[in-house]
């Protein structure tokens, strides 16, 4: 028991360095210019710049989705987002991994094999007590490219359930998520793209570790950009979880203005409208909603039964998100979490927890 809350404190205190040190150097980067800024004061950089422009200034990471669980993978991430945001035949085709010198015609680019893409670092609250059941989760990932493979990234990531309650049935203190997604973004033509991606995982308490344990989730999705105000995407993600193994993802992104953004994607609908832009910053505000939940091999007490529990539930979320020009962005989200459900492959214990409300925090640079 012991043991246990020293682990517990440990975690706590490296998520907590880990959003600290984001949080200081964002505030400090807008002290200082950015890659974007010329010396000269010119508007050229030679270095591949994250901020492009269709009819709007965006990133490639402006559609961002609310929910950043591991047992859902994302509908749309980076590469994705940038497809629909901004129509491929108007990237930029000259980005470059060095810059060599142009009085050297022979001399060779490096390219290193992996190149930091985004780090993710998140603290989601579900308060509970008593027969209510409570989760607060800590959440972590790293991103790398693989520039010699263009449009492949690999994503390891962790996450641990402090599980609150309930008295009424014999859930572990804690479950885990550990994952490795493998993912493949390609360009078809000026229209179509498609992404594919699998992530296998173990789920568990860590001492119910067996078959049940292991889960592979995945996605295949396609893009169509119809116009420079309005994309489609279509597709399935897979979920491997014990209630739902499959869900369709299709839906179309609209923009009515410079400052306001459609999503209707099932299952992650979002309305964005942009409250300021400056030199330093984007400031937005969203409504979304979110399908959560899981399902985890756990060992069960007092008869150290192994079994399969999977929670689930929908989320009514409201948030405000802040982009920086160096590219980190922070999301700060508060919700209603109803339609709650705990079932177990035995069917002993199972129940439906009472609604409550949901406090997000993420960081990612």
């Amino acid at each position: 028991m012991l043991n246990q809350s020293y682990r517990t404190v440990v975690l706590m205190l490296a998520l907590g360095a880990f959003l600290f040190w984001g949080a200081i150097d964002s505030c400090s980067a807008q002290n200082r210019k950015t890659i974007f800024d010329d010396p000269d004061g010119s508007e050229y950089s030679p270095l591949p710049q994250r901020h492009q422009t269709i009819f709007m200034p965006r990133d490639e990471s402006q559609i961002q989705q609310t929910s950043q669980s591991p047992q859902i993978p994302d509908v749309l991430d980076a590469e994705s987002k940038a497809a629909l945001g901004i129509p491929p035949q108007l990237l930029k085709e000259d980005q470059v991994w060095g810059t060599t010198d142009e009085e050297c015609v022979d001399c060779e680019t490096f390219v290193p094999m992996l190149a930091h893409k985004s780090a993710t670092g998140s603290v989601t609250w579900l308060p509970g007590n008593d027969d209510n059941l409570g989760i607060f989760t800590l959440y972590l990932s790293e991103t790398v490219d693989l520039p010699r493979l263009e449009g492949f990234t690999i994503t390891p990531r962790f996450g641990v359930h402090y599980l609150d309650g309930p008295v009424r049935t014999d859930l572990p203190a804690r479950v885990y998520d550990t994952s490795v997604s493998f993912r493949w973004f390609n360009k078809v033509n000026e229209k179509w793209s498609y992404e594919l991606e699998v992530a296998p995982g173990v789920y568990s308490d860590f001492k119910n570790v067996t078959s049940d344990s292991l889960r592979i989730t995945g996605k295949g999705l396609a893009y169509y950009v119809h116009s420079r105000a309005k994309q489609f995407v279509m597709g399935v993600v897979y979920l491997d979880r014990e209630d739902i193994m499959m869900l369709p993802a299709a839906g179309m992104i609209m923009w009515f203005s410079e400052g306001s953004r459609l999503e209707l994607i099932f299952p992650k609908p979002k309305f964005t409208y942009r409250l300021e832009k400056d030199e330093h910053l984007e400031r937005w505000a969203y409504v979304a909603g979110e399908f959560g939940g899981g399902s985890w091999a756990i060992r069960r007490s007092p008869g150290g039964i192994d079994d399969v529990v999977t929670y689930s539930d929908l989320r009514l979320i409201g948030g405000l998100e802040t982009k920086h020009t160096n590219g980190k962005i922070s999301q700060l989200e508060v919700g209603l979490v109803f339609s709650r459900s705990l079932e177990y492959e035995s069917n002993i214990g199972n129940y439906d927890p009472s609604p409550t409300a949901m406090l997000r925090y993420q960081l990612t640079f």
